[in-house]
């Protein structure tokens, strides 16, 4: 379909989902443990550690270019940022394992009965807005009134910088106490801060002994007749400084004295609710659309400081490299779901790819803004870009993009070039997939990558009307094809015949597994058929007991690497996309309680516990719910473009 009317279905679906008229929004129902978190946000700020067990929000945090990386709000000495509380008759009342929903797989609203009374609360952060609302109710089902309160506690013991972990920035916090109480980071100039809007709200700042750490405790207060209903609102905001903290929960605020806030709730569910699919059933939705959302919001972000969009391996500092960029993450693993869900948000962030991060393209990970963190040349980065561009343009037609960006491809493309070994044909890395130095030059998944680069090479200078250009692409496709069947083929230990080698130098092989480069992902690129004797035979081996890391006598196993020990999201991915394997696929998604239904980096091939280094996992998510769609939804709808 033409871009330009795809634009106009685009914009007509937001205005349906955005009216007043729209559906009311859906639930969708949790299963967590106690321990576990919830993550929400928008764009602009990330609430990724809502506590299960009590509602509480342990950090916050926004993205900001100029420290590389996330600001991070952390409360003092183990305390909660933010502590939402009920009270009744002067007496706290315990918001412990309450009932979790999900409005429009995104919207976190918990919800406990006890004795007589009935709490809620939720946290929404509308698309768009500087500033979250966490509303709270109480519903009394007593036969007596009883005087209530509903609160939030705030406090403030750090502001981390977080690339991969977190480093307590040195500076001065300081707070003012009002209707909108504002706290400050301060070193030669305000670096940052942070509000809290409590309409109706007493506010104080109560002294605890041995705590210098800036917080409040706001709460309204209610005579709740039998049968009546109360709520409290509050608008936690962010800001470069004091003043446009303050004005960020002021908008929220007005905004639901005019929407009402079950409007503005109702707005923000609406705009998830335009990104989302179906598989036909309802737990494979459930796990799909809540990792698309969280690979949209948590794997890509707009910095406070210059609105620019980023890509990141993830948002929560839950993940053991958080903060930080990857061309494979972002364009190999990530992308594809933005495409699925919102085509205008995939177009940006491309955009940033093919600019802010060109320069250093291929390199094993690097800062928000380009620069690089961790050196080491990986060839599965360098031609992520060209892969995605030419997945973006069979998808949209956007010619005038792929025209915009022809001097990227141009570099894209000499730079593999660059990478070419005369002797074999092969193309080198220094690392592979899971950033490991491999000694063997020539990685066999990754020459399949660039033979698809190549291909998508000839499409796009097809596109460019550079058809001398698009001929050598094709050429070398052929060609690479040609070396990787003669050089990376073997025969593995206790085998008789030869299967894809993991590496090689053209002479000496190496055979194992590298999950997030798996060979089982050589049918789904295109580079063999899936009935292939040749891949058959290299499936037969990866789960056999002739390779270590199999797990093929465990349960949910799936084959494994010394480096990633377990039964990866990779993997399950791959193996869905794959007939012969797609049930036993399902069979651990569903197995699996993943982090509270957040995808992690892996699970424990025995019991299909997860991973607890690799969780929250942005970039991974977008990776799995992109398999359940491609493979199960259908058809394929045009989606709305990000405000």
């Amino acid at each position: 379909m033409p871009l330009r009317r795809v634009i106009v279905l685009v914009l007509l679906l937001a205005a349906l989902a955005g009216s007043s008229g729209a559906t009311e929004s859906r639930r969708f129902a949790l299963t967590l443990r106690p321990d576990d978190v919830l993550p929400t946000g928008n764009e602009l700020i990330a609430l990724p550690t809502i506590r299960a067990g009590d509602g509480a929000l342990d950090s916050f945090n926004v993205l900001s270019l100029r420290d590389r990386g996330l600001l991070e709000v952390a409360g003092d000495a183990g305390d909660p940022a933010l502590q939402p509380y009920f009270t009744v008759d002067g007496q706290p009342l315990p918001f412990r394992s309450p009932r979790w929903e999900l409005l429009e797989y995104w919207i976190p609203t918990a919800s406990l009965a006890a004795d007589g009374l009935e709490l809620t609360l939720t946290y929404c952060v509308p698309a768009g807005a500087r500033a979250a609302l966490i509303r709270l109710t109480l519903a009394n089902r007593r036969a007596q009134p009883v005087a209530a309160s509903l609160g939030v506690r705030t406090s403030w013991g750090d502001l981390n910088r977080v690339t991969y972990a977190p480093v307590a920035l040195r500076g001065e916090r300081t707070f003012t106490t009002g209707e909108t109480s504002v706290f400050s980071f301060i070193t030669h100039d305000t670096h940052f801060a942070w509000a809290l809007n409590a309409p109706g709200a007493t506010v104080r700042a109560p002294a605890a002994p041995g705590r210098t750490a800036p917080g409040i405790d706001a709460a309204r207060s209610f005579t709740v007749a039998p049968g009546a209903r109360v709520e409290a609102s509050f608008f936690l905001s962010v800001g470069l400084e004091e003043n446009s903290a303050v004005h960020a929960a002021r908008v929220l605020r007005e905004n639901t004295e005019r929407e009402g806030v079950d409007g503005v709730i109702a707005g923000a569910a609406a705009w998830c609710r335009a990104r989302t699919g179906t598989t036909g059933q309802a737990d494979l939705d459930l796990l799909m659309n809540r990792n698309l959302l969280f690979t949209a919001l948590y794997a890509w972000g707009r910095t406070l400081d210059t609105e620019q969009l980023v890509g990141i391996t993830s948002r929560s500092p839950r993940y053991y490299v958080s903060a930080a960029y990857w061309d494979r993450d972002a364009m190999l693993w990530s992308f594809p779901g933005l495409l699925d869900i919102d085509p205008a948000l995939a177009r940006e962030a491309l955009g940033y790819a093919l600019t802010v991060q060109l320069r250093n393209a291929g390199t094993h990970s690097r800062y928000i803004d380009g620069m690089v963190l961790e050196d080491g040349f990986q060839l599965d980065e360098a031609v992520a870009p060209l892969i995605a561009l030419g997945r973006y343009w069979r998808q949209t037609g956007d010619r005038e993009f792929v025209e915009e960006h022809r001097a990227a491809v141009r570099k894209l493309r000499d730079r593999l070039l660059g990478r070419c070994d005369a002797a074999t044909g092969l193309y080198s890395s220094h690392q592979d997939a899971q950033d490991e130095f491999q000694k063997l030059p020539f990685i066999i998944y990754d020459n399949a990558l660039a033979w698809q680069a190549f291909n998508e090479l000839a499409a796009l200078f097809t596109a460019l009307r550079d058809e001398p250009a698009a001929a050598d692409a094709a050429q070398r496709a052929t060609a690479l094809k040609a070396a990787i069947l003669r050089h990376g083929v073997a025969v593995p230990p206790g085998a008789t015949e030869p299967i894809f080698a993991g590496a090689t130098d053209g002479r000496t092989h190496v055979f194992a597994e590298v999950p997030p480069g798996s060979q089982m992902k050589l049918p789904l690129v295109g580079f063999v058929a899936e009935d292939d004797p040749l891949f058959v035979r290299t499936y037969d081996w990866l789960h056999s007991p002739a390779y270590a890391f199999s797990f093929s006598a465990e349960p949910f196993g799936l084959p494994g690497s010394h480096r990633v020990p377990f039964t990866t999201s990779w993997s399950v991915a791959d193996h869905l996309r794959l007939k012969r394997s797609r049930e036993h696929a399902l069979q651990i998604l569903r197995a699996s309680a993943w982090d509270g239904g957040i995808i992690t980096e892996g699970i424990d091939p025995h019991t299909a516990a997860m991973d607890k280094a690799g969780r929250a996992f942005a970039t991974a998510a977008g990776y799995v719910a992109d398999a359940l769609w491609q493979e199960f939804v259908r058809p394929v709808r045009p989606s709305p473009s990000t405000p």
